[in-house]
């Protein structure tokens, strides 16, 4: 029993080491009725936002922190661009990210990120 730990160990730690943890991305969230967006700093390509629990937090934040609808918020998070089939409003945005874990938001845009 001994030996098969070590056999497993020895198989599953490269994989670990190696796995894709994603991107760090920044930009403009923006979440309303029909919008749940994010567009890169300095881009024009905007994505549809996909998350579980890692993006809870921040879109409660986002949703008693706005004063205006579809108000921009500054967002950093890990992630990863999806290459998935979308339907409804997801079908507007160029394509589908999704959020695996949130870094920082804020409802003031930096400098480089308006």
């Amino acid at each position: 029993m001994k030996r098969y730990f070590s056999v497993l160990f020895f198989l599953l730690v490269p994989m670990a080491s190696t796995a894709d943890f994603g991107s760090i991305f920044e930009g403009k969230y923006i979440w309303g009725h029909e919008v749940h967006s994010f567009t890169p700093c300095g881009s024009n390509v905007s994505y549809w936002v996909s998350f579980d629990w890692a993006g809870r937090e921040m879109q409660n934040f986002y949703k008693t922190n706005t004063t205006q609808p579809y108000q921009p918020m500054y967002l950093k998070f890990r992630g990863h661009l999806l290459d998935e089939e979308v339907d409804g409003f997801a079908e507007q945005f160029d394509g589908l990210i999704r959020i695996s874990e949130v870094k920082a938001y804020s409802t003031d845009l930096p400098p480089h990120c308006k």
